[in-house]
């Protein structure tokens, strides 16, 4: 079955607004509490015919007529309440098998080789963005859930504060995740950081680790709309520092070193490893002049 509108010749890309290839993959379906509410669910072919850009707050829930959009997978027969985790499901190798064994299905396609080899696709680039805005304002662009921000820090160089800001998140089980505000913002808004989020809320519950990354994103969305949603977020739990020495720490640290990896010891001094080369260079200084030796 071909597309029904000038998209017709493009695949799969959640990024261009393109979820389904044809029917019977996927609907979107709507709940009310009203009594005798009757569904009538749409494919999402049709939808995405129609609908060319879905908004980040399409399943939100209307609480004066409690009607709340979502969407249902047909072939996996599981419901996603919010568009995050229907980016990250339809992107998944479980969804992507099964919708590829439903189209052989339909169009009496023949089964492709148990081990035939798969093509490489080029890496695409994440997109230029200015790291000189600040986490609370890239978060304020987008209708992600973005919970757990009393653990980040935000740290301002004072010597030069027209640098752009750097940050650390202290949440247990985040290997000390650090970066610019960009780094930040793909941290708090990712499954990973929301699981260690509710494993700290609720530290008896072992469920939590068995979640899939959609219902850990379907989770965070719940819980930040019974907390007032993205509008009433707040951003002043964010707790902004001007410590020189921590920032040119943070700024020369390599990619993938952790900070705990990070704050060994000057064998100098005794005090943490100096990351600025002029307080190395004090410290090898005072070593000689007290005879020490170096």
């Amino acid at each position: 079955m071909a597309l029904q509108s000038e998209r017709q010749d493009l695949k799969v890309d959640p990024d261009k607004g393109i979820y389904v290839e044809m029917e019977g993959i996927m609907q979107v379906r709507y709940s009310c509490e009203e009594l005798g509410f009757e569904d009538w669910p749409e494919d999402f072919m049709n939808f995405q015919a129609r609908v060319k850009k879905i908004s980040e707050d399409f399943c939100l829930k209307d609480k004066e007529t409690t009607m709340q959009a979502y969407f249902y997978c047909m072939v996996c027969n599981g419901e996603l309440k919010s568009l995050r985790s229907l980016r990250e499901h339809v992107r998944g190798n479980k969804h992507i098998k099964k919708a590829c064994e439903k189209k052989r299905q339909i169009l009496d396609l023949p089964q492709e080789p148990q081990n035939a080899p798969r093509d490489k696709k080029s890496k695409k680039e994440r997109p230029s963005v200015d790291v000189g805005l600040t986490l609370a304002q890239r978060l304020e662009e987008c209708g992600l859930p973005a919970i757990g921000l009393t653990y980040v820090r935000e740290y301002i160089n004072p010597k030069k504060q027209s640098d752009h800001p750097l940050y650390t998140c202290r949440l247990e089980g985040c290997k000390s995740a650090w970066g610019t505000s960009d780094d930040m913002f793909n941290h708090v808004t990712k499954s990973k950081h929301h699981k260690c989020f509710f494993r700290k809320l609720n530290p008896k519950d072992c469920r939590i680790a068995g979640l899939s990354r959609a219902d850990i994103l379907q989770m965070a969305a719940e819980y930040e709309e019974a907390q007032g949603g993205s509008e009433e977020r707040d951003y002043e739990v964010i707790i902004s520092e001007m410590d020189y020495e921590k920032y040119m720490e943070l700024r020369h640290r390599p990619y993938g070193r952790s900070e705990k990896k990070t704050t060994s010891t000057c064998w100098l001094c005794g005090k943490l490893s100096h990351t600025d080369k002029v307080l190395t260079d004090q410290c090898r200084l005072m070593t000689a002049i007290l005879g020490q030796g170096w």
